[in-house]
């Protein structure tokens, strides 16, 4: 039996347990508001754009701008070579001739003229045919190849401001030089065997440079002497990657094993490497803007990152589709713009940053760091998926809580 001072105890537990549950509840739709707003403030902030690609093409592959702008990229998978032109905001498509066979766009460079140079990889139908080398001319709408009279299957490729046409192939572990006149070819083996050679540019004084990823070493190659040197990088089994050169003849690199950025300082005879804020971001490409600002990919990590070599600070800036893979990416240095490709199939557009709208970091010291900052102070996708998924499970624990509170309050009016 219930006595007279239990039943005048009941409405205030009653209602004490209402005020809870309106509580929760309260707190539970603060928090689904702050994380939509702050999702909103992430779309609405981000500093890259993208350009989806136009039907028929998949997705971009290698890259590069030429003098007046104009970005030209290959398919990864296909024949075609395109190119978009900021000025009128469109897309023209260039498709290799079908009786080269079966071959595709490997890796693309602007030569001086404007040219269009280019490494090509064959299918198994023809893997007997000899290896080419390939050239469009914009002006004309021509292509033209080259057969190589060697056994070596050339993939990164750069042309010097002479004309000459330097590229690697990783089969023979060399280097090759072509004679843009005759087209005669001359190869260079790599000191160390097995090298796995990539990433090719040329300093001021007309050196080559490239990373050994096998051999943990950059390289370079003096032309007027036919000389070989080869540097070791400090960190083991770093697999250097991607090469750029600054202002200063620093030469700076991606390990793309280790998650840093390397720099080697010709003069000094000495490297200096610094940890990029994201782990296991998998750094693939990079390139130096008019600032000296060091820009690279992140392959994993799906980000856009840059490091200013006089603040020692990094910044990383999230790319709007998910799992992009960046793959490549060409600064127009003249007009500003940063471009990358994004290589997953599903994602089938260029991503562009406007340097000039890139805010200036705050950051001290003359040395490289591992201490870093991020601009994307907003949600990040990543980060906005993890913010929904606990949303969904701070809701369930709630829930819980008050089915749980009513279940035990409602079994104790009933078995008093």
């Amino acid at each position: 039996m219930v006595g007279f001072g239990q039943m005048n105890a009941i409405p205030p537990i009653r209602e004490q347990r209402q005020a809870s549950t309106r509580r929760l509840l309260v707190g539970l739709l603060i928090v689904f508001v702050i994380l939509l707003g702050r999702t909103a403030v992430a779309s609405a902030n981000s500093l890259i754009k993208e350009l989806p690609l136009p039907e028929g093409l998949s997705s971009a592959q290698s890259m590069a701008v030429d003098a007046s702008g104009r970005v030209w990229f290959s398919e990864k998978v296909g024949k075609k070579l395109a190119v978009f032109d900021p000025s009128s905001d469109s897309f023209e498509t260039f498709s290799l001739p079908s009786s080269w066979g079966e071959l595709g766009f490997s890796k693309i460079t602007v030569g001086p003229g404007g040219d269009i140079w280019f490494t090509m990889h064959r299918w198994v139908e023809n893997e007997n045919d000899p290896n080419m080398l390939g050239r469009f001319s914009p002006g004309d709408g021509y292509f033209t190849k080259y057969a190589l009279s060697i056994d070596a299957i050339p993939e990164d490729i750069f042309v010097a401001d002479d004309g000459v046409v330097w590229f690697l192939a990783n089969n023979k572990n060399s280097l090759y030089r072509v004679n843009p006149k005759n087209f005669k070819i001359k190869g260079y083996a790599i000191p160390t065997e097995n090298a796995s050679p990539r990433g090719l540019v040329a300093d001021d004084e007309g050196n080559i440079w490239f990373s050994e990823a096998n051999a943990n070493k950059i390289g370079k190659f003096v032309p007027k002497d036919e000389v070989f040197y080869e540097y070791e990088v400090p960190t083991d089994f770093a697999n250097p990657g991607e090469i750029a050169i600054d202002a200063d003849g620093r030469v700076w690199f991606v390990e793309t094993t280790t998650n840093r950025l390397g720099v080697f300082y010709p003069k000094l005879d000495r490297f200096d490497e610094a940890l990029i804020p994201t782990a296991r971001s998998s750094p693939n490409s990079l390139a130096v803007d008019n600032a000296g600002r060091v820009w690279f990919l992140e392959y994993r990590a799906n980000k856009v990152g840059v490091f200013n070599p006089k603040t020692a600070v990094f910044q990383e800036y999230d790319i709007p589709t998910f799992t992009s893979l960046p793959g490549e990416m060409a600064i127009d240095q003249q007009r500003s713009v940063l471009w990358f490709t994004q290589s997953s199939t599903e994602a089938k557009r260029l991503g562009m940053i406007a340097l000039k709208e890139v805010p200036v970091e705050s950051g001290g010291g003359g040395a490289l760091v591992k201490d870093s900052i991020s601009a994307q102070e907003s949600l990040s996708p990543d980060t906005q998926r993890d913010s929904v998924k606990w949303l969904l499970v701070i809701a369930v624990i709630v829930i819980a809580v008050i089915v749980g509170g009513w279940y035990r309050h409602s079994r104790n009016l009933r078995n008093p």
